[in-house]
């Protein structure tokens, strides 16, 4: 670890890896990522849809990508407006499948991109503060072990947390407010799981919806997305109040049968964009930047694209041409207000309950 670097990624999930590498590639080599982790706990976000190949060859690492044999994802199952299941696939998507990651494997691997490129990578450190002072490299960066690094630019990848923005007084404008509750099970216990392998199965309910994917693990992951009050009152972070819930779904509990969750992984997911997203020395990307529904399966594939753009405009402010940045703080503000509009259509697409307040707060974009 050195004292002095360009860039600091604070964050080594997709966002902040897929920064890095992209910067090594712009030739910004002295750059450090700041990953909190060791890359081993459950995260949630376990699949990306085929565009996410053309991001994966713009990085360079497509073909290390490919090796790693992620399971395909072929499409989707919804039961959405319908209480029948309709089909989406991508048979005709001109860059192929999508996949159902490992997400432990998956960050990990974009870690060891990083690390193979030549860029510096702290596992299990955290972030503690900042300090911007008059130096050649202005911000400096405080952790919880009490080293203390300099920068000349930082990147907040911190997620939802957006630790580093907010030292800057930036703020979240929140949109949305939706939690999630997972489970996962071993593919071995639950029935006709092949039947599902290589597909998603999305199911509204009257106070949210649920979600099944097999994870190339031998796992089988089942959510249930709703309001916080609704977590609460269905008691929903309960296993066997969660249980009763799924049971009751039409297509997802024939699949789950009697299979009961030992733990449940409840998880934020709330509609929100950070307020600025970017400003001098600094700028955030994925979730720092702005969090989408999961419903949009665009959260990793973002977070990638977020950092192949941010790279572009941290290259162009290192020397000294600060319109990039002013564009991409705009790109993620327009690309949100488009974001707001089409989840707004895709829940009104669902009006088989026009009194739930779930669906009625959630099929007009707010202004």
């Amino acid at each position: 670890m050195k004292p002095l670097y360009d860039v600091i990624i604070v964050g080594g999930g997709p966002a902040g890896c897929a920064t890095a590498i992209a910067l090594h590639n712009l030739g910004v080599k002295n750059t450090l990522v700041i990953e909190a982790s060791d890359y081993t706990a459950p995260r949630i976000g376990e699949s990306i849809p085929p565009d996410s190949r053309e991001l994966l060859e713009k990085l360079g690492i497509w073909d290390a990508f490919t090796a790693q044999k992620h399971a395909p994802c072929l499409g989707s199952y919804s039961s959405w407006g319908s209480d029948q299941l309709g089909f989406n696939d991508y048979l005709f998507n001109p860059q192929g499948h999508g996949w159902h990651l490992n997400r432990c494997a998956f960050d990990k691997f974009l870690a060891l991109q990083v690390e193979k490129r030549g860029g510096a990578l702290l596992k299990n450190t955290h972030f503690a503060s900042l300090v911007r002072e008059q130096h050649a490299y202005p911000i400096k960066v405080l952790l919880r072990n009490n080293a203390q690094l300099r920068c000349r630019f930082i990147v907040d990848a911190t997620g939802r947390s957006a630790k580093v923005a907010r030292q800057f007084n930036a703020k979240a404008k929140i949109e949305d407010q939706l939690v999630a509750v997972s489970a996962y099970f071993d593919s071995n216990d639950v029935i006709s799981a092949n039947s599902y392998r290589q597909m998603t199965l999305l199911e509204a309910v009257d106070y949210g919806w649920w979600y099944l994917a097999h994870l190339p693990n031998n796992k089988v992951i089942v959510t249930v997305a709703t309001d916080p009050q609704t977590v609460k009152d269905k008691h929903l972070k309960d296993p066997r109040s969660w249980q009763q819930a799924m049971q009751l779904t039409q297509h997802i509990q024939p699949i789950i049968s009697q299979s009961t969750p030992s733990s449940l992984h409840t998880w934020v997911a709330q509609s929100a964009i950070m307020n600025p997203p970017a400003a001098e020395h600094w700028l955030t990307v994925g979730d720092a930047a702005s969090i989408y529904d999961p419903i949009s399966s665009q959260g990793i594939y973002k977070a990638l694209k977020n950092g192949i753009d941010a790279a572009d405009a941290i290259v162009d402010w290192l020397d000294n041409n600060a319109q990039t940045i002013n564009q991409y703080r705009n790109n993620i503000g327009n690309n949100f207000i488009q974001y707001l509009a089409q989840k707004a259509y895709f829940y009104s697409e669902e009006q088989r309950w026009p009194e739930s307040t779930f669906w009625k707060s959630r099929q007009q974009p707010r202004q």
